[in-house]
């Protein structure tokens, strides 16, 4: 019987330890609203990691994509010089065998005839190098508007990612 009343007595006691006061359910509403809050923050702020984390990589693509655009206009550009240089050239050996045929220094007919066949030859590759300086022009011309077209998105990515980075500045600030 001792032992029945000491377990009694164990039983009572330590029901009365469990027992909360009346308080506790306000505390406990209380960390249930600021675990639930501390959840909604993180889950914020991992969404806000990722679209930091895919602009980042959108600014990384596109900052390759002007150095490209960039590489190919400077390309094209040393193209043109050089097609441009060769066509100044033709032009200028025909400029000095129309000279020499009009000043009348050539003393056969055959190195006349020859001469002429010659001017003939160099005007029809200055045509072509005409042509192909034209073709090297457009071609720089639309290299350096895709140049443009990425520098414009690239700033654009730069502005967006200024922008994630105030909201992000803020939401630290704020702790919201």
């Amino acid at each position: 019987m001792q032992k029945t009343a000491l377990f009694a007595a164990m039983f009572w006691t330590a029901s009365g330890f469990c027992q909360t006061p009346v308080k506790e359910p306000d505390t406990l509403q209380a960390l249930l609203v600021e675990v639930h809050q501390l959840r909604l923050d993180i889950e914020a702020m991992t969404v806000a990691s990722q679209r930091v984390q895919i602009a980042l990589y959108s600014l990384q693509m596109q900052d390759a994509a002007v150095a490209r655009s960039a590489q190919r206009l400077d390309s094209a550009h040393g193209r043109c010089i050089g097609a441009d240089g060769d066509r100044q050239h033709t032009a200028a050996d025909i400029q000095g065998l129309e000279s020499t045929l009009a000043s009348a220094t050539v003393p056969q007919d055959q190195q006349a005839e020859a001469v002429k066949q010659r001017l003939k030859e160099l005007k029809n590759r200055l045509d072509v190098q005409t042509a192909a300086v034209q073709t090297c022009q457009a071609d720089e011309a639309e290299a350096s508007a895709q140049l443009r077209n990425d520098q414009a998105r690239l700033l654009d990515l730069q502005e967006r990612i200024e922008g994630l980075n105030k909201a992000l500045e803020q939401f630290g600030k704020t702790g919201k």
